[in-house]
């Protein structure tokens, strides 16, 4: 009997062309009709997939590409804001040590004479690193005087310094309240600036010994225990 063709079935000729459907071929025709059909295309199935590999590789390197781009324009942004505010705080820097040579120079020709009368404060001054210097003040000077002389003539930041005497008893700084544990000759109700007080005011003796040290190095110096028992003898007479 003749086998009619759906006439809505659509026919792909290169299919057709390899059975010809005439007879329709079996389950195990058509499987090995198809097993030989793909070693036979094994070769552009293969080309294929490496093509398409390669096109994956392509997008992924133009995407890789344009990421690298990115990150290299915002790599050279932070490097140029960076050298520019290097640029800018050693400009800053320099100004301001320019500044501070200016007013240690200042401080320099402003600072008194040794003062000859025989109620003067004689101060000694004592470095971490050893060096020692001593001056002979009146006893109206302003604390702040000692902080100038040692900025003016030690080149120590006055803002940074704090003076320290050898008993542990008074401590002044630039910006901080005097410290005293009530023996020391200062008044704890007086508001006024410890700095603005005078020598005689603030509790120094005929001969005072000071430590000098930065902020830094003050809590290390605490930590060490405060002053030895020799330099208590330098603090009264």
């Amino acid at each position: 009997k003749k086998q009619r063709l759906d006439p809505n079935a659509k026919i792909f000729p290169r299919v057709l062309a390899q059975h010809h459907c005439s007879p329709p071929p079996d389950v195990d025709t058509m499987a090995g009709w198809l097993n030989a059909l793909r070693k036979r295309s094994a070769k552009q199935y293969h080309i294929l997939q490496k093509s398409r590999q390669e096109l994956i590789f392509l997008g992924e390197r133009k995407e890789g590409y344009k990421e690298s781009i990115v990150n290299d324009n915002e790599r050279q942004q932070r490097e140029e804001e960076a050298e520019a505010e290097r640029k800018a705080q050693a400009e800053r820097e320099k100004q301001r040590l320019l500044e501070i040579a200016t007013r240690r120079e200042e401080l320099k020709q402003n600072l008194p004479d040794p003062y000859e009368g025989d109620d003067g404060k004689t101060v000694a001054l004592r470095f971490a690193d050893g060096r020692m210097d001593k001056r002979r003040f009146a006893p109206d000077t302003q604390v702040e005087v000692l902080f100038n002389w040692v900025d003016g003539m030690h080149e120590m930041e006055r803002e940074t310094v704090v003076l320290t005497t050898m008993n542990g008893k008074l401590t002044f700084g630039w910006e901080e309240k005097t410290k005293s544990d009530g023996d020391g000759g200062v008044d704890e109700e007086e508001e006024a600036s410890p700095l603005s007080k005078t020598l005689k005011e603030a509790g120094f003796a005929k001969n005072t010994g000071l430590r000098v040290t930065v902020k830094k190095e003050e809590e290390e110096e605490e930590k060490e225990g405060g002053a030895d028992d020799d330099d208590e003898a330098d603090e009264d007479d």
